[in-house]
């Protein structure tokens, strides 16, 4: 069986889709509505705009959830997968492709989140080199009293922390000092899926709250619960607790591979989803598509 896999902010690329947007009127077509939606030319920033500015969360957000929108449009593509997933903001193109968003909801929802996390300027994010989950785990507990977490479960050995600006260099020294080759200061503007993000899912509700959630015609599995859901209440639930709670990338893979899925195929730029999965399932087959190159291995198979 076959999951397609959704990157989410990072995976970015200036330039990214342009061959595909050129040679399918599929793909432009998803960018034209995208305009006529919102008054905003996406693949302009996406072609044109400096590496910076793509890199912008208000303008990285719709512009990588429409690169896999319009993958996802490309002949060959629709219909040859049996399970979807995304991480982070990946998951509202893995919503779309399993038909619980309308394309309409799910790009209103990623501009909406886009611009409510650019600014949400409190805390930061680190990346530990070289150091086990139960010493990350111990030393988390000498903070105690603010607010420090792993927000990202990526794959063994690759775990993300959150928390407030006032301790990340205290944090930093001390995963250091218990071992850590080095730590990584991530270039993102607040503290995501940690408590700090609360005043943007509070304005992600007053969105979300209004749009209809469907069930999936395609498995969905959740970053938040780490396995297959398919109840819409839940998922809404879940995907508004995403903002503020640990991406469980590790758990939703292994969910993947108990229910016999053995193909990973990512949708979009990069890799970065591809690499996760092989530290998780070594042997596990591995695809992607991003490009028209990429996209004619796929569709040979």
């Amino acid at each position: 069986m076959r999951a397609f896999l959704f990157p989410g902010q990072g995976s970015q690329q200036p330039g990214m889709g342009k061959d595909l947007f050129y040679a399918f009127s599929e793909y432009r077509g998803i960018f034209r509505r995208a305009n006529e939606l919102t008054g905003i030319d996406w693949f302009k920033i996406i072609e044109e705009a400096e590496a910076s500015v793509l890199a912008q969360t208000e303008n990285t957000q719709p512009c990588l959830f429409l690169t896999c929108a319009s993958i996802l449009s490309c002949p060959g593509v629709a219909g040859k997968f049996d399970a979807t997933a995304g991480h982070s903001l990946g998951e509202y193109s893995a919503l779309y492709a399993s038909g619980v968003l309308s394309f309409e909801d799910a790009l209103a929802c990623v501009v909406e989140r886009g611009r409510l996390m650019s600014q949400a300027k409190k805390g930061g994010m680190l990346a530990p080199m070289g150091i086990e989950l139960e010493q990350i785990e111990k030393i988390i507990t000498e903070f105690e009293d603010s607010i420090i977490l792993i927000a990202n479960y990526n794959s063994p050995g690759q775990y993300i922390l959150s928390g407030e600006e006032a301790i990340l260099e205290s944090v930093s020294r001390r995963l250091v000092e218990c071992g850590a080759k080095r730590v990584v200061r991530l270039p993102v503007s607040g503290a995501f899926h940690s408590p700090l993000m609360e005043p943007a899912k509070i304005g992600m509700a007053h969105i979300i709250e209004k749009i209809e959630f469907h069930s999936p015609k395609i498995a969905y599995y959740s970053n938040v619960s780490g396995k297959k859901e398919d109840d819409p209440k839940t998922i809404k639930d879940l995907l508004l607790r995403q903002i503020t709670s640990p991406v469980r990338w590790i758990d939703l893979i292994r969910s993947m591979q108990h229910d016999d899925i053995n193909e990973f195929i990512e949708i979009g730029p990069g890799k970065v989803l591809s690499g996760l999965v092989k530290r998780i399932i070594p042997e596990a087959k591995l695809y992607s598509i991003s490009d028209l190159d990429t996209l004619r291995e796929y569709t040979n198979e």
